[in-house]
């Protein structure tokens, strides 16, 4: 699998490759938005998370955090405050845990998606314990963990089924 690197390719190819992620990121976690409010509150699908995990495999490191921070300062002008501290805390920690898989590991995408989304849910929980001021915010751990398995599953599906396609249009094109 080739990588997309500022280095080796035009500033301008990799400014519009990152613009296109960051848009993508964008309107699924607004897309999220309208679904979650038929889901229990804080519970979340975390689609967006696969353009993460895509430039964790496809571009760089640096890039990948430049996009959590970009996909947290949206979160934060359309949604709030707490929300995007609850996007950054959740989004550092779940692209802590999947960089270091990725990189260290064979694992699928499905197994390290889950082991994702349940580091985004415990980094969530820190940042509402520390907004709140009280610990009775884990009682609510439990049951956001089975929900984050269940997310993490199909963003790892998502993932697998559209990580192939997506790699070859947007990082491997003939115009590269």
């Amino acid at each position: 699998m080739s990588k997309l690197k500022p280095d080796s390719v035009s500033a301008a190819r990799y400014t519009a490759v990152m613009g296109l992620l960051f848009a993508v990121s964008a309107a699924l976690n607004l897309i999220e938005s309208i679904f979650s409010a038929f889901l229990p509150a804080g519970m979340r699908i975390g689609l967006a998370n696969i353009v993460i995990m895509a430039a964790i495999l496809c571009i760089n490191l640096p890039s990948a955090v430049l996009l959590v921070l970009l996909k947290s300062a949206f979160v934060f002008l359309t949604r709030g405050f707490t929300a995007g501290l609850m996007s950054l805390c959740g989004g550092l920690a779940a692209f802590a845990v999947t960089s270091l898989l990725f990189r260290r590991t064979n694992a699928s995408y499905i197994l390290i998606s889950v082991l994702g989304a349940l580091a985004h849910t415990f980094g969530q929980l820190l940042a509402a314990r520390t907004v709140l001021g009280t610990n009775s915010i884990f009682a609510y751990a439990p049951i956001l963990a089975v929900s984050s398995i269940a997310a993490g599953i199909c963003t790892g599906i998502v993932l697998k089924a559209v990580f192939p396609k997506l790699e070859r249009v947007i990082f491997k094109n003939k115009y590269s």
